[in-house]
């Protein structure tokens, strides 16, 4: 039997695509079990169909904090973190979930395809030091081999835009560090979790399409954001 599973939903500046992002969803993944929650970064409030539970702090609290923020009224055994700009692909979902019947198993990464269904970069790796960075800054992506795998595979970190933890393991590890107001909140988490012994599993066999930063109109902005977490990330384990 499929485990409860409760999908969470970041919303900022994203109404245009989360209607197909929940019709999506609806279509390729529930059943009568599973929910649907939104949490509302953005001032205007989405509208959203009866059965789907919403919540608006009333301004943008940061990717992490809302996640933390959905997890208090989540009911699954399953949580599965999900951007606003995707659209389920694949119909295999209990496929992935199975994978958490190994007690090893804490979080499990989907494949991300952009929208001419290519695989994404970076949506899974190695651990992130100073020096695998500066690698990756002069194109030397050692973690290519991961994103590019065909068959599930053990690494280190993968995306929050897909990501699916058991809400124990979640909760025993207090949620996602609220520090991270966006960005590096997911390789953080990962690297939490394999510090109490779980591993992280890559799972390219579900799909998801990602249109992807559909919610920065100011690129500056989005910039400045990810190097304030690449430095906080990096003051916190080095």
């Amino acid at each position: 039997m499929n485990p409860k599973l409760s999908i969470i939903i970041v919303n900022y500046q994203s109404e245009k695509y989360l209607a197909k992002c929940l019709s999506s969803i609806q279509e390729k993944v529930l059943n009568m079990e599973d929910e649907i929650i939104v949490v509302n970064n953005s001032h205007l409030e989405a509208e959203l169909p009866s059965e789907i539970k919403s919540i608006n702090p009333g301004k943008n609290i940061g990717f992490g904090a809302a996640c933390n923020l959905g997890v208090k009224d989540a009911q699954g055994e399953i949580l599965c973190f999900l951007n606003p700009d995707t659209e389920i692909i694949s119909e295999n979902i209990y496929e992935l979930t199975q994978e958490f019947n190994n007690a090893s198993i804490g979080i499990v990464g989907s494949k991300l395809v952009d929208e001419k269904n290519n695989t994404q970069e970076w949506i899974a790796g190695q651990e992130v030091t100073i020096l695998s960075t500066l690698l990756n800054n002069l194109g030397h992506k050692r973690d290519k081999k991961i994103w590019e795998s065909a068959v599930p595979v053990e690494c280190a970190w993968v995306s929050g835009a897909a990501m699916f933890i058991r809400k124990n393991i979640f909760q025993k590890l207090g949620g996602f560090d609220e520090k991270f107001f966006m960005y590096f909140e997911d390789i953080d988490l990962c690297r939490r979790a394999r510090q109490l012994g779980y591993r992280v599993l890559y799972f390219p066999e579900f799909a998801i399409k990602h249109f992807g930063g559909k919610s920065w109109l100011d690129k500056k902005t989005q910039k400045r954001y990810y190097r304030k977490s690449q430095r906080r990330y990096f003051l916190k384990y080095f």
